[in-house]
């Protein structure tokens, strides 16, 4: 009986990498070959995410004028992150920048993640997420900084500094704690169960989303 939990992590684990391994090339290919895969892609996960949303609203215990807030909320938030994403998957240049973006977030979650795993300590916000640590809040700080930073010396020469790409890696690492709140008050674990071992696209793409949604608040300031 003392194993068993020990091979569900594990066997979870293989599972992660398993799924990893065939998606992201996959979506990195789509995303290089551009219009019509890059749209086709977009427009898969854009669907996706909406259902996921507007699910995890229906499933909350709030009232109905609560839900339907939640979801014109939510859908605003996708929208302007999606919207901004959009050209990027046309311009013939566009997937430099969603390279180098993916890159960022990915790099934040997965030093995220093993830092927490590897270090453990004391928990940054359990009453949003009871699996994150500071350790592993601090390890994405560091790694999402890093591959953020060489990776934009590679695709995007010049473009961004050092602190910014620090400033999109604490929005990314927010944004992956507000989508935790959400499945709080939804009490569900996962926002669906679409991709194995790691949940639903909200799951994986929630620092995605919070790093474009500010950086389309960023470029609505900046041309006011």
């Amino acid at each position: 009986m003392a194993r068993q939990p020990k091979f569900r992590k594990n066997n979870n684990f293989a599972i992660r990498l398993f799924s990893a391994g065939i998606l992201i090339p996959l979506s990195l290919v789509l995303i290089y070959s551009g219009p019509p895969f890059s749209l086709i892609l977009g427009g898969l996960v854009i669907l996706c995410l909406f259902i996921e949303w507007g699910n995890l609203c229906l499933k909350n215990p709030f009232s109905l004028w609560k839900k339907l807030f939640f979801i014109l909320l939510g859908t605003l938030y996708l929208s302007t992150a999606i919207y901004w994403l959009i050209p990027y998957l046309i311009f013939s240049e566009g997937w430099k920048f969603l390279f180098w973006l993916l890159f960022l977030v990915w790099g934040t979650d997965s030093a995220s993640y093993m830092g927490g795993r590897l270090l453990g300590g004391p928990k940054l916000a359990p009453s949003i997420s009871p699996h994150k640590t500071w350790a592993g809040f601090m390890t994405g700080m560091a790694g999402g900084s890093i591959i953020g930073y060489f990776t934009a010396l590679w695709l995007l020469p010049g473009i961004f500094s050092l602190l910014s790409i620090f400033s999109l890696v604490l929005i990314a690492q927010g944004g992956d704690l507000l989508e935790s709140q959400v499945k709080r008050w939804s009490y569900v674990k996962d926002s669906s169960p679409l991709i194995p071992g790691h949940g639903g696209f909200l799951d994986r793409l929630d620092s995605l989303i919070a790093v474009s949604f500010a950086l389309a608040l960023w470029q609505i300031v900046r041309n006011i």
